[in-house]
């Protein structure tokens, strides 16, 4: 055990493509979207992509606070990697949640990592119209889009290029969520005026055709103002706030945004602020919440959204330079993971997620009496 090897008799006992189905540690490959091919440049012609279209727009030119969101899409591709061999370890067995109780398998949808869109940051304005023009051709050519974020304000041309898409396939309604701590409802800010993190889902609501019923906020938390949180809900808006997810559970607050978008809409578009989560949750942020979600949360939150056409998704605000744990970039490519790769859910049936029903005489279906939790675990 203590002799070197013979290094030139295993390298010539051996060939390149014996390794080839081997997987890579976490923290080596290209970094794309859970290694995924990547696609040519966006110049000129696209040619039409199967699944999901992956673009980061790191861009964070409209930070109020704590800058680095624009860190934030590749810092997602590189937590991605460790997920990345999950499908050959993990895709050909049945697999069970001992969260929910559901069951499930891992497929791999086709997923292509088409680069970053062209972002300009000293440019807001022509930020915006590169990355919409271009969100809108991605659309066009591929049947989901996902968008890795910098800062909020990115949502704002990455929805209505991605709806301008919809609308090119014969698509008329194009449903928006907002998963958010924030409404990001504002007008203007004297530091960015009317484009900034802030504004996003305020401009998005005024796009020609919009319809506040099909626009939700999920998650919110923080303090806003008494007059606009009445308008909004006055007007048709869905508002879901972070305190009745924690009451009611994901299913009972979304079941009404649910029925209503997949009643009225063609096609979603689900947006996430990381800073929905509670900072000890996520730290990797440009704002500090607190009274925000916890991680399972925002798991069953996603869970409950497949029950809608969700053909364009983004995550935004993720800050890798303020989490030297990395777990917040990690969070992101899990909630990603799960949501792509997860199908066939449904519950498993087994105790003690769905318990048998009690007989009469108290025992269950093998005759045994059901023990409470009183009687031990």
């Amino acid at each position: 055990m203590n002799q070197l090897p013979d290094f030139s008799a295993l390298q010539q006992s051996a060939k390149p493509e014996d390794f080839e189905p081997d997987p890579l540690p976490g923290w080596s490959g290209i970094a794309t979207l859970f290694g995924a091919p990547a696609a040519p440049p966006l110049t000129g012609d696209v040619p039409s992509l199967d699944g999901w279209a992956v673009a980061g727009v790191p861009f964070d030119g409209t930070a109020s606070s704590r800058p680095g969101a624009a860190e934030g899409p590749r810092s997602i591709r590189q937590a991605s990697l460790v997920f990345s061999s999950y499908l050959n370890s993990l895709g050909e067995w049945p697999m069970l949640d001992t969260r929910t109780g559901q069951t499930f398998r891992y497929r791999a949808p086709s997923v292509t990592d088409t680069g970053d869109l062209h972002t300009y940051p000293t440019d807001t304005v022509r930020t915006f119209q590169a990355v919409a023009v271009e969100s809108r051709r991605l659309a066009r050519h591929a049947p989901r889009t996902l968008f890795l974020n910098g800062d909020h304000s990115a949502t704002f041309p990455t929805f209505a290029g991605f709806r301008a898409g919809q609308l090119d396939k014969g698509r008329r309604r194009t449903g928006f969520i907002n998963i958010d701590h924030h409404f990001d409802f504002g007008n203007w800010s004297t530091l960015h005026g009317p484009l900034y993190h802030g504004s996003n889902s305020r401009r998005i609501s005024e796009l020609p055709g919009v319809d506040p019923r099909d626009i939700a906020f999920v998650g919110v938390g923080d303090v806003t103002k008494y007059d606009q949180f009445r308008s909004l809900v006055e007007r048709g808006f869905h508002v879901v706030p972070a305190s009745q997810i924690i009451r009611e559970g994901a299913g009972a607050a979304l079941r009404r945004v649910i029925d209503t978008l997949g009643e009225r809409c063609d096609t979603v578009y689900v947006s996430l602020d990381i800073d929905v989560l509670d900072s000890a949750a996520a730290t990797g942020t440009g704002h500090v919440t607190m009274g925000g979600l916890q991680s399972a949360q925002l798991l069953d939150v996603y869970e409950e959204l497949r029950a809608l056409p969700v053909d364009g998704l983004d995550i935004a605000e993720v800050a890798p330079r303020y989490d030297p744990t990395g777990s917040t970039a990690q969070i992101a490519a899990r909630l990603l993971f799960e949501f792509l790769f997860r199908t066939d859910c449904q519950p498993s049936g087994l105790a003690p997620w769905d318990p048998p029903q009690e007989a009469a005489d108290g025992q269950d279906a093998a005759g045994e009496r059901i023990r409470t939790s009183e009687e031990g675990r």
